[in-house]
């Protein structure tokens, strides 16, 4: 598994930046909230969509590490926003974004099993 890590963790985020970037376009449909500036997910939600294309892209040899630090962070944003809705009450708006962070987890920990270095002479 750990060859094809880096290649798991691009598909991953490249699907996930397609995703988030699908629904900043598409939801207006939704009531638009996402794109008001006074949502305060605005920026990290933005950055989501940069940081996970632009790391899917990059060259394998820097690509693992970029994709650990996009994957996470997309993570955090969005286990933050699933804290959010819980707190709120609205078990069932937050519940859906593990659909995001379980791949977000398991793509960021391929990447890093595909760094894993043997010591020398072993």
């Amino acid at each position: 598994m750990s060859r094809h890590g880096v290649l798991v963790a691009r598909l991953v985020a490249g699907f996930l930046a397609l995703f988030m970037a699908a629904y900043f376009a598409t939801d207006n449909f939704g009531g638009g909230s996402v794109r008001r500036l006074d949502n305060p997910f605005l920026v990290p939600d933005l950055l989501i969509v940069v940081l996970l294309g632009s790391s899917a892209a990059l060259p394998r040899r820097i690509a693992a590490p970029a994709l650990i630090f996009s994957l996470a962070w997309s993570a955090a944003v969005w286990a933050t926003s699933l804290a959010h809705w819980l707190v709120d009450g609205e078990v069932g708006r937050g519940l859906g974004h593990l659909a995001l962070v379980l791949p977000a987890v398991l793509a960021a920990a391929a990447a890093a099993a595909s760094t894993r270095r043997e010591p020398a002479g072993l």
